[in-house]
């Protein structure tokens, strides 16, 4: 008898836990400088996102992975996934809900798409600087980790696409 046994990658799951494992009444109020470097290495990640993949960079705010390469499935709704204490802080915060739909939906194109799963760690630094109580802001003009810096979005890919990769998993 020949038996296939075949293993779900549930990238989903995981990254519907990791939102939900998150104090949302607490996010924004860290004042840790680290989370600059977490920035940082969001911008690097995903310059190196658009130069492996070939594709025309586009501002960060606005670079939904999971379209990109190609997901047909579309947007997220937030309220099949996330928490009601999530959904409050995040119905407040339009820069931090995008990027957190992007992330959960490039998770879920992950689940049927393994190219794909290689992709989630472009986000994970902006899901680390809120599991660390920090926030970001992300405009067409520039990304701001709040007291941790910002980032004139103005060049960024040819800023960093270059950029030496920073160890950030002491930062967890």
């Amino acid at each position: 008898m020949n038996t296939k046994f075949e293993v779900k990658e549930m990238h989903l799951e995981k990254a519907i836990s990791r939102l939900n494992n998150i104090h949302w009444s607490s996010v924004g109020t860290a004042a840790n400088i680290e989370n600059a470097d977490l920035g940082y290495e969001f911008l690097r990640r995903l310059a190196c996102f658009f130069k492996e993949r070939q594709l025309t960079p586009k501002p960060p705010g606005l670079s939904n992975i999971a379209d990109l390469l190609g997901d047909a499935e579309g947007e997220i709704e937030l309220s099949e996934y996330c928490s009601s204490e999530a959904i409050q802080f995040l119905n407040g915060d339009p820069n931090v809900q995008r990027m957190i739909k992007y992330y959960l939906q490039l998770a879920r194109y992950a689940e049927k798409n393994s190219d794909a799963q290689q992709y989630l760690t472009v986000y994970d630094p902006l899901i680390t600087i809120i599991e660390r109580e920090g926030l970001f802001s992300i405009t067409l003009r520039e990304f701001v980790v709040k007291n941790g810096g910002s980032y004139p979005l103005s060049g960024w890919y040819e800023r960093f696409i270059e950029k030496t990769p920073l160890d950030i998993s002491n930062l967890k």
